[in-house]
């Protein structure tokens, strides 16, 4: 009884997962700051990329969509599912763009919801014996019963009609399957080239797909304690990726901002009015906070072929980034692509000669070897006294 009052308490507990629940979670073994801001941008290469990520622009930190370079995974005509290479094609992908020098950082795609089959790690298990197991969600019956067959969601990628690619609810309540795809995720992330993962649907069953609790015809009880199992290995992967000296695109920082951890970021900008920039200065500018991470959203609200628009907020966005960061620190955001690419991350800053200090009242400003950032939030006006690199022949297209 105690054990069924405890699932049904689920959803009122914090979350396990640091990438969820505001803690910090572990740095990387063997981490080396880089204070640079052009090695501390970030972003995502996604299905517009179908013959893999190729950037005309230096990047930070890239991870690779699952549908990155689905030209070359995908195979031939012909291929069979069982022939996708998608992990080992991103992983190639990692290992070319840092050995160019175009990238500093590489992360490849893995998903916390679903067992994908395009994924080399997750294919080796999705069979009859594994389901028989317990370590997937089942179909309810139709007109009641006992659950059918496993639930499937196949699809296709870059507009072929075959072969279908199968996707399977992971069911991490299951202690052998959770012990195997926390590990999948683990080794996957630990091949050579590659730094990093996206681990994709954070929060767990339902997070992308809302239809799952009528497929599976389970309870509310049962949907938390099923998300709290996932979240309980997203820690699990968290720490493993950190003592390998890896890292995930949610590990830096954990959910932070109004916006938490919805669109992958972790902090957002300081608000524009001088009573909320001057408190959010204060929470960041915390000595203890130099010792976790921090992911910066870097606005990009426009999608597909266009540059990022003007925001108004860019220069602000910067000087609270360099004002305020850690050793660990990322700035960018999971919509930017490498059109998006923004002349500022090119700002030539140094390393930093101190903390941040608030210089008048509402002002904070940090020493920089090459100037002082700073930010007035009296009438909310950037201090960026700095030049910029010189990019040498790549191109800063706005």
């Amino acid at each position: 009884m105690l054990f069924l009052s405890l699932l049904g308490a689920v959803s009122a507990l914090p979350s396990p997962s640091c990438m969820l629940n505001n803690e910090s979670c572990p740095i990387p073994r063997g981490w080396v700051a880089d204070w640079s801001v052009l090695n501390s941008t970030a972003m995502m290469a996604g299905a517009d990329t179908p013959a893999g990520f190729a950037p005309k622009h230096h990047w930070g930190y890239v991870t690779l969509d699952w549908q990155c370079g689905y030209a070359n995974w995908l195979g031939p005509p012909g291929t069979p599912a069982s022939a996708t290479t998608c992990e080992a094609t991103s992983a190639a992908n990692c290992a070319a763009l840092k050995a160019s020098g175009a990238v500093r950082r590489c992360g490849i795609y893995h998903n916390m919801e679903l067992a994908l089959q395009w994924l080399e790690s997750n294919r080796a298990v999705m069979d009859d014996a594994h389901v028989k197991a317990g370590w997937f969600l089942m179909a309810k019956r139709q007109g009641g019963g006992s659950a059918g067959k496993v639930l499937d969601m196949p699809r296709t990628v870059g507009g072929r009609a075959a072969p279908l690619l199968s996707q399977w609810y992971i069911d991490w309540r299951n202690a052998e399957a959770a012990a195997f795809f926390t590990a999948a995720i683990v080794n996957s992330t630990l091949r050579n080239g590659v730094d990093a993962t996206f681990t994709d649907d954070l929060p767990g069953a339902g997070a992308e797909h809302s239809e799952l609790q009528n497929q599976t015809g389970l309870s509310d009880a049962a949907v938390e304690a099923l998300r709290f199992a996932t979240q309980q290995a997203e820690m699990t992967i968290a720490s493993a990726l950190a003592v390998g000296g890896k890292f995930c695109w949610d590990c830096v920082g954990g959910e932070d901002g109004p916006e938490g951890s919805r669109f992958s970021m972790n902090q957002v900008p300081p608000p524009n009015n001088t009573a909320g920039c001057a408190a959010w200065f204060r929470r960041y500018c915390a000595p203890e906070m130099q010792g976790r991470g921090m992911f910066m959203d870097w606005a990009c609200p426009t999608a597909g072929g266009v540059p990022c628009g003007d925001d108004p907020r860019r220069e602000q966005t910067l000087a609270a980034f360099l004002v305020t960061r850690g050793p660990y620190a990322f700035l960018g955001g999971r919509n930017l692509r490498d059109h998006s690419w923004h002349p500022l991350f090119a700002t030539d800053v140094g390393e930093p000669l101190g903390l941040c200090v608030e210089a008048a009242p509402n002002v904070f400003e940090r020493q920089w070897s090459k100037g002082t950032a700073g930010l007035d939030c009296n009438t909310y006006t950037a201090k960026l006294p700095f030049g910029l690199l010189d990019m040498g022949g790549i191109d800063d297209a706005r």
